[in-house]
């Protein structure tokens, strides 16, 4: 038959209250503190009429690849972007959702629009700085080193459901 010592009661019971009141704290304080980021992944379509001078006449998107906060992106133009991304191909783009907006830089080669301008050269250098306000994506966008930015508005593409196929 046990014996039940009250110290060790006492003891027990002082823990178990403990690690309860605890775990409220925690969960309180994560509810109200700690928010999700948004999901970002998908494809934007520029609108041509506010992009940098060179990029006037091309249409561009933007593809985004998100992974938590952490984000990766190709900017193509809308000719390239028509076709298939491959495993092997990796994303020009790296950045990070961050609770003012998504912030992407890198360098992105050949952009049709800028190919031939001697402001930018082949690879250029895009830094890319937005607010998401439901399904459009309005921000600045600069493609130089020190070059002033000019703001953006891009639209989300509405993603083409894939049929399941029966077996």
């Amino acid at each position: 038959m046990p014996h039940f010592n009250v110290k060790m009661l006492s003891f027990y019971s002082v823990s178990i209250a403990f690690v309860a009141v605890l775990f409220k704290v925690v969960t309180a304080y994560g509810e109200t503190n700690l928010k999700a980021p948004p999901a970002l992944a998908g494809s934007y379509r520029f609108d041509a009429n506010s992009l940098p001078e060179c990029l006037k006449s091309d249409a561009l998107v933007l593809t985004i690849e998100q992974s938590g906060v952490y984000l990766n992106g190709n900017l193509r133009s809308s000719s390239e972007a028509d076709r298939q991304t491959t495993a092997e191909e990796k994303p020009s783009l790296g950045g990070k959702w961050e609770t003012q907006g998504l912030s992407l830089s890198g360098v992105v080669p050949n952009l049709e629009g800028c190919r031939d301008s001697s402001a930018i050269a082949q690879n250029s250098s895009v830094k890319l700085r937005g607010i998401l306000e439901g399904d459009t994506l309005k921000g600045k966008i600069s493609l130089r080193d020190g070059a002033a930015a000019t703001d953006f508005t891009a639209q989300r593409e509405a993603v083409a459901k894939s049929q399941k196929q029966e077996h």
